[in-house]
């Protein structure tokens, strides 16, 4: 199910969802839509263009409310974003957004099978959603609930790869680090890097028989700023990003789709060996790199697998710190506890009002 499907990137996502093997292998797929009445018109040409892709195995509907669409629903996909309005404060802002996902966890606890997974990737306050859910959601695990952020990274590595003259294929996402929606982190300087070397091996004849040396090729990974003799080369990334987003004057919407659908072929992937990759994603935390325990923070993770046969995202707790100073790390984390305590706060407000 698709919350918010009027957005302008929920088309190229369906026709992505529906195009990604993990999912249909098996037995199809089928996308329920939902956004307030205003947006149906957008709805239905969503799923009038859905029809061309599938061939029968892949259904896309309109459902009118939300619990409709959460029955049997195995992955719930939230794109709604209520932004803050004019001479709106902070507050009041945060409470207007807790109400509206305190509803739909309401919904969830009801209606939703227990072994659900939820994927926030909202405009607004996408960190803050998924702990409410946290605190308010009980039928579903806090390893099935969470963030994708690698977006932020796919927005800016092609533009900033590009500007070194470097081929942006050897590169792998930068790891994104934050409370999404209220700050984030893009570490570019730990950015892998396949780079390509050449080791001297023998010396050989040539034609002319004369001696020439001969070279083998190989790759190995890196960081991207090991060489680097500048003590602080991230200095200047901060004006360097507003200075792309505002030359490349793109859509989001493609990099948005691509961490979802990455995200979901990793979570679904029928292969055995799947904790080599290395991804970005707020998660729960579990006290790693600092972030205090249970609170949902971008940073890198992978998927490990279970006993039981569960697969679950946890923090890869041997990845470098975020190549910035400690201090703005630890204020990040600290504006994370206040907005989660704000919740808890929210919470036991409402809870005394139904007594």
């Amino acid at each position: 199910m698709i919350i918010g499907a009027g957005r302008s990137m929920c088309p190229d996502l369906v026709s992505q969802l529906l195009m990604t093997k993990e999912l249909w292998m098996s037995h199809g797929i089928v996308i329920n839509l939902y956004d307030q009445p205003g947006c149906f018109f957008k709805l239905r040409r969503i799923f009038k263009d859905a029809r061309t892709i599938g061939a029968g195995l892949n259904t896309v509907n309109i459902v009118e409310s939300i619990p409709d669409g959460l029955k049997n629903c195995d992955i719930l996909i939230y794109l709604d974003s209520f932004m803050r309005e004019d001479n709106e404060g902070t507050d009041n802002w945060l409470q207007r957004n807790y109400k509206i996902i305190e509803n739909l966890s309401a919904y969830i606890n009801e209606y939703a099978p227990s072994h659900m997974k939820i994927i926030f990737c909202s405009m607004s306050l996408p960190c803050f959603y998924a702990n409410i859910m946290l605190e308010l959601v009980t039928k579903l695990s806090s390893t099935n609930i969470v963030v994708a952020s690698a977006h932020y990274g796919l927005e800016l590595i092609h533009t900033f790869v590009n500007s070194f003259g470097l081929t942006h294929q050897n590169f792998g996402c930068p790891p994104i680090w934050g409370f999404l929606g209220v700050n984030h982190f893009v570490d570019v300087d730990h950015m892998i890097q396949k780079y390509d070397i050449y080791y001297p091996h023998k010396k050989t004849l040539n034609s002319n028989k004369t001696i020439i040396p001969f070279r083998i090729k190989y790759s190995e990974l890196r960081w991207f700023f090991y060489m680097s003799h500048d003590k602080d080369p991230y200095k200047n990334h901060f004006k360097r990003k507003a200075l792309v987003r505002y030359q490349v004057g793109r859509s989001e919407d493609f990099p948005k789709c691509r961490a979802i659908c990455d995200l979901l072929k990793l979570w679904y992937s029928k292969k055995k060996s799947i904790g080599d990759e290395i991804i970005s994603l707020g998660i729960a935390s579990d006290g790693s790199f600092g972030i205090p325990k249970g609170l949902v923070f971008s940073q890198p993770v992978y998927l490990k697998e279970c006993e039981d046969g569960t697969r679950k995202w946890i923090p890869f707790k041997d990845f470098p710190m975020p190549n910035m100073p400690i201090s703005i790390f630890q204020n990040f984390i600290d504006t994370a506890i206040n907005i989660k305590e704000k919740i808890i706060k929210l919470k036991n407000e409402i809870d005394i009002t139904k007594i």
